[in-house]
């Protein structure tokens, strides 16, 4: 029963992590506490980091380009190339790998 509201509260936080315990508790049917103990469980074991997502347009860019690639080597040394690409382009704005 834990994990399946500790679940159920992941994915909502995923949707949008901005909202209140208290908003949460009514959507999740579950007490504020609750949500409110079971969301540190979540920030400590589970979630590492919340993240930005900017509203593009209003910033004035036009396009976002995103580029996925897998390899079977380790990805440090064309991880390293690919930054030193990055900074001389002017129209980049941010460079990441991701997990999962």
């Amino acid at each position: 029963m834990q994990r399946e509201k500790l679940l159920k509260l992941l994915f909502a936080l995923i949707k949008n992590s901005k909202r209140s315990d208290r908003d949460l508790a009514k959507t999740l049917g579950f007490s504020q506490p609750i949500v409110t103990r079971l969301r540190r469980t979540l920030e400590k074991e589970a979630i590492e980091q919340y993240t930005l997502i900017p509203n593009l347009p209003y910033l004035g860019f036009d396009t976002i380009a995103l580029t996925f690639s897998r390899t079977k080597e380790p990805v440090h040394p064309l991880l390293d190339k690919g930054k030193k690409w990055a900074a001389t382009q002017p129209n980049v704005v941010f460079v990441s790998t991701v997990k999962g």
